[in-house]
């Protein structure tokens, strides 16, 4: 193959993997303005973790080369997102995105000067994804919230 065309092949490539990025933000989108966020993990593929993570002392490292294309593709789509780059918009594209590694969605909190704040990770076969590689300082909820009308 010419370098031309293996360019050429790489960029579409890209930008497949960028309009699949931008499909799945839309969809979390409208998923998280109208649907419980046990639901809308469930419904992607990514469930929420409703037991304590195993977390461990390094972020995972070897995803195959597919996978890590996925993840900066959706890191690339979210950067230029109208509604934000959130780590939890982060986890679930990308988990979406992964499905077939299994993933779950991971949130935790921790108190940061004062304010309770939140963080959302994928855990991938006991391992960390987190692209900010911030996990290590919340505390996984291990009960997700329940959605009391019945």
């Amino acid at each position: 193959m010419r370098p031309r065309a293996g360019r050429t092949l790489r960029a579409v490539k890209d930008l497949s993997r960028a309009a699949s990025a931008v499909f799945v933000a839309a969809l979390v989108e409208l998923g998280l303005r109208t649907v419980a966020l046990d639901r809308l993990a469930a419904g992607l593929g990514v469930p929420l973790a409703t037991t304590e993570a195993r977390q461990v002392a390094e972020p995972m490292r070897t995803l195959p080369p597919w996978a890590r294309a996925r993840v900066r593709a959706t890191r690339r789509v979210l950067r230029h997102w109208p509604f934000g780059d959130t780590c939890l918009r982060q986890a679930l594209v990308s988990g979406r995105l992964l499905r077939r590694l299994r993933p779950t969605l991971q949130v935790g909190v921790a108190r940061i000067d004062g304010e309770v704040r939140a963080h959302a990770w994928l855990v991938i076969q006991g391992a960390i994804l987190d692209p900010l590689g911030a996990a290590s300082g919340y505390q996984p909820l291990t009960t997700p919230g329940k959605d009391v009308r019945r």
